[in-house]
């Protein structure tokens, strides 16, 4: 099916933006298990298409189709270097993924490149969570809280994710028995980012990549190494401490500020544009 024509990258957004590592590319077409089912989507001159079991809206919410990007973009109009980074990747979506993946993909984000964090993740979930036969490949879910919860801890260390192991375990323990993971997309920012930092493994960074990848907080801003250059170098903010640059961050760039920090992000990362050291 059809589930739109709107100006996006699929690849660019799915693959290469690190905002999430569980998709695959096969013969053109990027598949993944969304909300349950498997599915795959490609792209041409008509737009984005989906074969699957997954519902169009749900789709399209998941790509952010709906929301005006042309907008965000003006609203920075003013930053020459939010100005530049929205010119160069124009194709660029921030998604909107279920809050349980995306806080256990970025517990396993910490002090790892997105190649490694692609491999743990998958691995992750060929090993516990459940198996779609999807045409010529096998796509696999994220492992459920209630799944992860069980796991023995030297069973997470075989697939090498080290001392993440517990976090994930302790983690899904939580949202088990009751954690409201759902429930942060409507408090407060910083209510959510409060409570998501009682889980174990997520500091201020992992909680802002969770409330804006998976809980649509878009003032939510992530602040790793490449975001604190880019922060001091192109807007002169000069906190010293990561938490204290991203309250600025939010501070300087309004409600949207996690939009814009995904495209200077990801052109800072792949050396589109020069940041300094």
């Amino acid at each position: 099916m059809l589930i739109g024509n709107e100006a996006m990258d699929l690849r660019l957004t799915l693959m290469d933006s690190a905002q999430c590592f569980h998709w695959i590319e096969m013969n053109g077409r990027l598949g993944a298990v969304v909300n349950g089912a498997p599915v795959w989507l490609w792209q041409d001159c008509a737009g984005i298409h989906a074969e699957g079991d997954c519902d169009r809206d749900a789709l399209r919410r998941y790509l952010d189709l709906d929301r005006d990007y042309a907008d965000v973009t003006s609203g920075y109009a003013h930053i020459p270097a939010a100005r530049e980074a929205f010119a160069l990747f124009p194709g660029l979506r921030v998604l909107n993924q279920p809050p349980w993946e995306a806080v256990i993909a970025f517990i396993l984000s910490a002090n790892n490149n997105v190649a490694r964090i692609r491999t743990l993740v998958q691995a992750l979930c060929k090993a516990y969570g459940r198996r779609f036969d999807a045409g010529a490949a096998t796509l696999y879910a994220f492992p459920t809280p209630d799944r992860l919860a069980d796991c023995g801890e030297d069973a997470l260390r075989a697939l090498k994710v080290g001392y993440r192991a517990p976090f994930l375990i302790e983690t899904a323990r939580r949202v088990r028995d009751g954690f409201p993971l759902d429930a942060l997309r409507d408090m407060p920012y910083d209510e959510a980012h409060r409570l998501l930092t009682t889980l174990p493994g997520v500091g201020d960074k992992v909680a802002d990549c969770a409330l804006l990848f998976g809980c649509g907080h878009t003032e939510a801003f992530p602040v790793d190494v490449w975001v604190a250059r880019l922060l001091r170098d192109w807007f002169g903010l000069t906190a010293k401490s990561r938490p204290a640059l991203a309250k600025a961050a939010r501070a300087c760039l309004g409600g949207n500020a996690g939009l814009m920090q995904q495209f200077l992000f990801h052109a800072a990362r792949v050396g589109a544009m020069e940041v300094g050291d």
